[in-house]
């Protein structure tokens, strides 16, 4: 308690100073103290603000729960202020707007929720807004035999509120409310709630082919067809739908086709299960050609841009009038407009004709329902597609986010590779994100961990157990192969080697031989992609010190054509069930498994893999197996015996600050940490920024390296190294994690970054602190 009222300060909202402190003690505890020092008037109030505003905080006590909620339930005015039971007296600050959502989460601690709040949560829990809506429903799950009055709801006069408690009671799984559910869907007339009922039983478990059949499909499709077009759609061509088949080789009637892509337009989510069962009734060709074309319809819409003739028409309108205005500007203000001295009518011409060639004619984002019919898509076909969107069209946030929604009911390792890139890097955070909970999905469903599903799952580029690449023409045979350096090699029947697949003959089939070039284009593709990520992955791997199972190694990285050649060139230890080691050793090209010594051993199938680092090993072992990579002349993926442990004794708070004080400038440490594979920090207020991480994903923790700062855009400017921590949450140094427990190779291998930012500065500089931006 001591240590309470030395530490505490008057500025409460701002935990971050003294979050350590504050997760030891009670709430309750907390107030005593503040009553007793006379810090505020009203205590209870800004002990309350910061965990009704946002609930950042709430997991100070994650581990301690009831040194949260208790102190709201002996103040329960605070949760009926901010549900607004009651006045608001809590905050009346602009800057502190409280949150509904942040208030059931508080009850959700409590042991029970207490009864006056139930009926308002289940109010919430049917609501419009999102946010309240799961979290309500999350809360009132705890509620014995919540089901019978959520099937109360399936009867409501709003369309909407039956859609919500027929999507609640999929999640809460009763197999008593399927009664209910079938009720409500012989009485239900409208197709947006019909598909929410349908998708409610098929989750509970009910057999839901009674309502699939091609009859019943039909008379469904053409009874939605006489319904309201889709507003904003005129854009699609109906004629241009391929020809479909049933799994059972029977032509599917082109109205059924057309009214599945109405409804998915409706029900506005381009992950709806019932279009995912839909889809699944067709052959898998037609689920392939089918998903192709409505991915590439949706993507042909949204990315139209005026044609070369519509911009250079437009610029040659407008071209005059903005040459005269640059003109005018130029002599009223020459010292701010210099770069219209000397404007020329050529230059605003090809200004004005690069802007419209820049401008979208519109988007395809409110039909993003159709995407559900998309989750059949080939990944050959689908990675493509969407890597070329997200590379040219990285901005259209929505549509990147609604294509690789339906990807997370596919199987296809090219499309899970493909969202387990993405959830490891990508530009755009909340894609990241989204990516990440789809890889999640996917493992889950399969009943894997995301990193079991990233093994079992690697492409193999097109390439046989034999490393082999077979491209057929018909009359004559090529096969394709990796060299050493990964580099492609093609050879004819004769062993002849080809710079390139040749033409086809006369006599051989053109469409056969168009395949074999598209198949071998592909494979050159997903090889570079495939590589840059498991190289990626093996050394994210290291740092978080993975172990395999040795049957798992052996069974799916060992035998790749692929992945099973990058491991040569990787050193991997042998751990016993207590983690010791037993042996390190080096996979070779004949299978065998080497020590630095050159002695063969063979694996303890009990036991566990993990890839070696100079943070694990002696310095003996160390010191051998770099002579023995370099006799047999290895060329490792990455470096894995030069990053050592610093002296933790140095440091305190867990930051380590060696370096503080160093003096470079900020395109330097930019270009290092990038290369390291760092990210900048996000912008803050003035549009300043101050310290690049590194996340990763398994760990679920960041590498934090901070300066200076620098602004946005960036100026090569002065710029001094600070510090290097570790945390959960990107950025905040007062959640900094104890350095003594996290791995010791992610520990090692972040100091060897921060030491390689310092390795580039001029030294220290006595007068760094006036350095700033």
């Amino acid at each position: 308690m001591n240590e309470l009222l030395s530490n505490i300060n008057y500025s409460f909202e701002n935990l971050n100073y003294f979050y350590e402190i504050i997760k030891k003690f009670d709430l309750r505890q907390i107030a005593d103290v503040m009553v007793k020092l006379n810090f505020y008037p009203e205590v209870e109030y800004a002990i309350a603000r910061p965990f009704v505003t946002s609930d950042y905080y709430h997991d100070i006590y994650e581990n301690e729960p009831y040194k949260l909620w208790a102190f709201f339930a002996e103040n329960d005015f605070l949760i009926d202020q901010t549900l607004g039971f009651a006045p608001q007296q809590i905050s009346k600050s602009a800057y502190y707007r409280i949150d509904k959502v942040c208030a059931i989460k508080i009850l959700q601690l409590f042991p029970t929720i207490p009864t006056k709040y139930v009926a308002y949560l289940f109010e919430l829990a049917l609501g419009e807004i999102k946010r309240e809506r799961y979290a309500a429903q999350d809360a009132l799950k705890l509620i014995p035999n919540i089901h019978n009055q959520v099937e109360q709801a399936l009867s409501s006069s709003k369309q909407e509120v039956r859609i919500v408690a027929a999507n609640w009671l999929a999640e809460l799984g009763q197999k008593s409310s399927i009664k209910a559910l079938k009720a409500a869907l012989k009485k239900e007339k409208r197709e947006t709630v019909q598909a929410a009922i349908l998708v409610a039983l098929e989750k509970i478990g009910e057999d839901i082919s009674q309502y699939l059949t091609v009859q019943q499909l039909l008379a469904a499709a053409q009874k939605g067809l006489k319904g309201k077009k889709p507003a904003d759609f005129d854009w699609f061509d109906f004629n241009l739908i391929p020809t479909l088949t049933w799994q059972n080789g029977k032509q599917v009637d082109p109205q059924i086709i057309q009214w599945w892509i109405c409804l998915a337009i409706k029900l506005r989510d381009p992950a709806n299960p019932l279009l995912t069962i839909y889809n699944r009734l067709l052959s898998i060709q037609s689920q392939q050609q089918l998903g192709e074309f409505i991915l590439q319809s949706f993507i042909n819409q949204d990315i139209r841009i005026p044609t070369l003739e519509e911009a250079e028409a437009k610029a040659n309108s407008e071209a005059d009038m903005r040459l005269q205005k640059y003109i005018r500007y130029y002599q009223s203000a020459p010292e701010y407009y210099p770069e219209y001295e000397n404007i020329t009518y050529e230059q605003v011409f090809d200004e004005i004709k690069k802007e419209t060639l820049a401008t979208y004619l519109g988007s395809a984002i409110k039909a993003k329902g159709m995407l559900a019919l998309t989750c059949g898509t080939e990944g050959r076909v689908a990675v493509p597609l969407l890597r070329s969107f997200m590379k040219n069209h990285y901005q259209r946030r929505a549509q990147i986010e609604a294509m690789l929604e339906p990807l997370a009911n596919s199987d296809d390792p090219m499309i899970i590779q493909l969202l387990l890139s993405l959830a490891r890097r990508y530009r755009t955070e909340s894609i990241q994100e989204k990516a990440r909970y789809l890889v999640e999905r996917i493992a889950e469903r399969s009943g894997w961990t995301t990193d079991e599903l990233a093994d079992r799952t690697i492409s193999t580029a097109g390439l046989d157990d034999n490393g082999l690449l077979i491209l057929d023409y018909g009359e004559r045979t090529f096969t394709a192969s990796l060299d050493e350096q990964f580099k492609w090699q093609l050879k004819n029947a004769d062993g002849e080697k080809l710079k390139a697949l040749p033409d086809a003959r006369k006599s051989e089939n053109p469409e056969l031989v168009k395949e074999a070039k598209k198949q071998y284009s592909n494979s050159k593709k997903e090889l570079s992609q495939l590589l840059t990520m498991q190289i990626s992955r093996f050394y994210e791997a290291m740092c978080a010190e993975r172990q395999w199972r040795v049957e798992d190694w052996q069974k799916y990285l060992q035998p790749h054509p692929i992945v099973g050649r990058l491991i040569q060139r990787l050193v991997w230890l042998e751990l016993d069930n207590n983690g010791q080691i037993v042996n390190s050793f080096r996979p070779t090209e004949d299978g065998s498994l080497i020590t630095n010594q050159d002695d063969e051993i063979l694996l303890d199938q009990n036991h566990f893999i993990t890839v070696a680092h100079s943070a694990l090993l002696s310095s003996d072992d160390i010191a051998q197996w770099q002579a023995h990579l370099k006799d047999y002349k290895v060329n490792p993926l990455f470096e894995q015996f030069s990053a050592l442990l610093p002296d933790m004794s140095k440091f305190k708070d867990d930051v380590i600050d060696e370096r503080l004080g160093w003096l470079t400038d900020s395109f330097t440490l930019r270009s290092v940490l990038k290369k390291l594979g760092y990210e900048r920090d996000d912008i803050e207020d003035g549009g300043c920024f101050y310290g690049y991480h590194k996340y990763f994903d398994s760990l679920d923790l960041y590498i934090n390296i901070e300066f200076s700062g620098s602004m946005v855009p960036e100026e090569n400017i002065p710029v001094v190294l600070y510090n290097l921590y570790f945390s959960s949450k990107k950025g905040f140094k007062d959640r900094a994690i104890a350095l003594d427990k996290l791995p010791k190779v992610l520990l090692a291998e972040g100091y060897a970054n921060y030491m390689a930012v310092a390795n580039v500065c001029s030294g220290f500089d006595p007068n760094w602190k006036d350095i700033l931006i």
